[in-house]
Parts: C-alpha cells; structure tokens; sequence
C-alpha cells in the first residue's frame, strides 16, 4: 500500500500552498508559515519511511524531489523567509 507516499505528498502540496497563501496575502503570517514549515517536514519525514518501507510507484521520489527544489525556490527567492523562520522557532522554545 503506498499510504506513507501518499500522505507525503499531500502534506507536501498543503504546505506549497500555504507558503502561497502567505506570498499572497499582505505581511507577514507566522503561523501560516509555521504550519507550512510543520507540514514540510512531516512530508519528508514521510516520504523517507515510505523510501525505506520500499513502497511501490515513484510517489515518494516525487515527493522527497519536489521537498528540494520548493525549498531551494524559497530560499532563492526569499532566502529571508528560512532565517525568520528559524529565529522565530529559536524564541519558541
């Protein structure tokens, strides 16, 4: 069964889509971007124990490239967005 891919992916799509949303809207959002930085993870968190499990199909490779480059185009574009991210999870905790 290939749950571990399939939830990978859709986690990876809900946080593209709220790192849009925050784009979108005006300011800055912290929880849209925490909620989208938590559903990142927790997608290629996933997609690494569906690599692991061997699951079937190339979902979870789709999934742990796309992790990649949508970082890398966060980072590219506003490489700001990483270190607020940080600094604001730093002064959580």
């Amino acid at each position: 069964m290939k749950k571990f891919s399939l939830l990978s992916i859709i986690l990876m799509f809900a946080g593209i889509l709220l790192f849009g949303l925050n784009w979108i809207i005006d300011g800055y959002s912290e929880p849209i971007v925490l909620f989208s930085f938590i559903s990142f993870l927790v997608g290629i968190v996933l997609s690494f124990i569906a690599v692991a499990k061997r699951e079937k199909g190339t979902l979870k490779f789709i999934s742990l490239i796309s992790y990649f480059v949508v970082m890398f185009l966060i980072t590219w574009f506003e490489p700001f967005q990483v270190i607020r991210i940080i600094t604001w999870l730093k002064n959580v905790s």
